[in-house]
């Protein structure tokens, strides 16, 4: 089951790094629930089904001229999987930019995710996106 849950994770993150919302969803149950910070500035904290992760990945690349997750380690066991790495993006309008650690967790049944839940360090984020808006006001 380990290898499938890899497999997942390389369909997903491949997804992202294309920004490709519906390869992205391709790997999620209809059912899925996504738990972000409610920090980030296009995040209201707690997503369920596909139209709430669409929702979710949609306002970051409302927000984001450019996002990028580069993956240092994927963990998995069984149905269940942890992905460490930096995450970078670039807010539009001559926004800030942001270079920061995550681990995202994910849970699996059938080959689908059904949880996902993000950690980062979010303060780089917030700090990124008001110096767009300040360079804005």
């Amino acid at each position: 089951m380990s290898e499938q849950t890899a497999a997942v994770m390389e369909r997903l993150y491949d997804g992202l790094a294309r920004a490709d919302i519906k390869a992205v969803l391709a790997e999620f149950d209809p059912e899925a629930e996504i738990v972000t910070p409610e920090s980030l500035p296009w995040s209201t904290g707690h997503y369920t089904g596909l139209q709430g992760a669409t929702a979710y990945f949609a306002g970051a690349l409302d927000y984001l001229e450019e996002t990028r997750f580069d993956v240092d380690e994927v963990r998995t066991a069984g149905e269940w999987a942890a992905v460490i790495g930096f995450w970078y993006g670039r807010f539009k309008d001559g926004g800030g930019e942001f270079n920061v650690r995550f681990v995202h967790f994910w849970t699996l049944r059938g080959g689908r995710v059904v949880k996902g839940e993000g950690i980062s360090d979010t303060d780089g984020i917030v700090a990124a996106f008001e110096s767009r808006t300040a360079a804005a006001g």
